[in-house]
């Protein structure tokens, strides 16, 4: 079978409903949007017929206003499909910057008004598009004071349980995934060759629970149908995406004759695709970042259950930041596969619960519930108090090294930003972003707003793993959000290559600065 190359999302922007002003959350106050990464490990390394993920990478977007935070997650994966590498979520971010500079939580449309905003700027990139609209639902469900499911007009989620996911390896490090996880009511098996059904007899010895297989687009037809009685018999009750997306007659001739339910997954991207997965498949995998938010998932769940088909709610690789709204929409499908929580190694804080058959608990807080903790090992770039930038100050030069004071007047003002690379939960890197213009003689024209960055730092241990370059990239993406053009800084002569190599140039004159060298003027524009 040839397999043509998948067309670059497109996600169809609905119409915005009318909306009646929400009681508690009031017209025209700022929402300040920051941006953080994080690095997350699972448990055992994910392997799928498409891919082995060793780690992600992923940018948790927060929304805060009045000192209230909701939260949003855009993970990089499958970054050519879903334009969501690193450097392109942070510069979609940088260039949005004004629009979301201007979003007002009380917008006569609603929250479906803001999304329809934010579409029309991220159109060909919805794992960004998807964190923002999570973290403005997010924060105006806390605003209000109530869960987010009762701010999005929904019936509180009642017995909710999540399939346990069992990733690609050996036959004996599956068989020992399902017996760490004995006793829950799914398993979502992941299967290179649909024809090979040893694992599948192995797997059912251990289990009466049905299995939910997934080709993740790796199959072809004349593996699969010969397989598909010994399938049922074996207990498998729902195949998952097992042909390319572009096989669209693979996948209708394949729902014609299964005895199994046949739903799409990387088929359904957004709703503008929902007519041809109802022809090929029996249902859909709806997955919030994938389809561009709460607000368009919303709309194909509810679409999905007025033509009868079968309705799963899923999640990419990401933490408890992400996946706890997601679970808030579970009263509206038919399987839940949340998992991810209980999957990975490291996670970004306290959200929902799984307990010991899959039992999914949603947190008894505002909004989807989900709590920061800043000790927590997820965290990779993250924003932090002063007295946290101040002790790598005073360890270590910068990534470039850049030597500050261990102090500054600047660290305490209002309008400054701290930056940490952390490791294991533990600060190895640092960098400050000071509402502060050059000094006289320094120009950049067409510049209005300056951001001075500020005593870049990291520890010998995580030179060269890219930390100090995390670190600029996220000053850069805060600095934007901040309203600023330019960001600007004194680097010495060892620095000069590193910034170069991160897009800033360097102006004037190289300055002999008293005990610490020559440096140079360098600046970077935001956008």
């Amino acid at each position: 079978m040839v397999r043509r190359p998948a067309p670059r999302p497109r996600i169809l922007v609905p119409r915005a409903p009318g909306h009646r002003r929400a009681r508690g959350v009031a017209s025209g106050r700022a929402v300040r949007i920051t941006a953080h990464e994080t690095a997350l490990t699972q448990r055992h390394l994910w392997r799928s017929a498409r891919e082995a993920i060793p780690m992600t990478r992923t940018v948790i977007v927060e929304a805060e206003q009045d000192g209230v935070s909701g939260y949003g997650e855009a993970s990089c994966f499958m970054t050519d499909h879903y334009n969501s590498d690193l450097d392109r979520m942070h510069a979609d971010l940088r260039r949005t910057a004004p629009l979301l500079a201007t979003l007002d939580l009380d917008d006569p449309g609603g929250p479906a008004a803001l999304w329809h905003r934010l579409a029309a700027a991220l159109h060909d990139s919805p794992f960004v598009l998807a964190a923002l609209d999570s973290a403005l639902h997010d924060l105006r469900a806390r605003l209000l004071g109530v869960p987010l499911w009762k701010a999005l007009g929904l019936d509180r989620p009642q017995g909710l349980r999540s399939s346990y996911s069992i990733g690609l390896a050996t036959p004996e490090e599956m068989l020992g995934k399902l017996r760490e996880r004995p006793g829950w009511h799914a398993y979502k098996v992941k299967l290179a060759d649909p024809g090979d059904l040893g694992i599948l007899r192995e797997l059912r010895r251990e289990t009466d629970a049905p299995f939910l297989i997934d080709g993740n687009c790796g199959w072809e037809p004349a593996r699969l149908v010969p397989a598909l009685p010994q399938l049922h018999d074996l207990g498998v009750r729902l195949i998952e995406q097992p042909y390319p997306r572009a096989a669209w007659d693979d996948a209708r001739a394949l729902k014609e004759i299964s005895p199994i339910p046949v739903i799409a997954d990387e088929s359904i991207t957004s709703p503008s695709d929902l007519d041809a997965c109802a022809v090929a498949f029996h249902g859909i995998n709806v997955k919030p970042m994938k389809s561009g938010g709460l607000t368009p998932a919303l709309a194909l769940l509810r679409a999905a259950r007025e033509r009868g088909l079968i309705t799963m709610l899923g999640c990419m690789p990401e933490s408890a930041a992400g996946v706890s709204a997601t679970a808030h929409l579970g009263g509206l499908v038919d399987h839940l596969d949340v998992d991810v929580v209980d999957l990975l190694a490291v996670d970004t804080g306290h959200g929902i619960t799984l307990d010991a058959t899959g039992r999914v608990g949603l947190p008894d807080r505002p909004g989807s519930g989900y709590l920061p903790d800043s000790a927590a090992h997820g965290w990779y770039v993250h924003q932090v108090p002063a007295d946290r930038v101040r002790s790598v100050r005073r360890e270590a030069g910068s990534p470039a090294p850049s030597v500050a004071s261990p102090a500054d007047p600047q660290d305490e003002h209002p309008g400054t930003r701290h930056l940490a690379a952390l490791l294991r939960g533990r600060t190895v890197g640092a960098a400050s972003l000071y509402e502060q213009e050059p000094p006289t003689g320094y120009t950049v024209p067409g510049t209005r707003r300056w951001r001075r960055l500020h005593g870049p730092a990291t520890l010998d241990e995580v030179r060269g793993t890219g930390a100090g370059g995390a670190l600029l990239r996220t000053a850069l993406t805060l600095a934007a959000l901040d309203g600023a053009d330019t960001v600007w800084a004194h680097v010495p002569d060892a620095a000069l290559g590193f910034y170069r190599h991160h897009g800033f140039d360097a102006s004037g004159r190289g300055l002999d600065l008293p005990d610490t060298g020559r440096h140079h003027f360098v600046h970077r524009s935001t956008r």
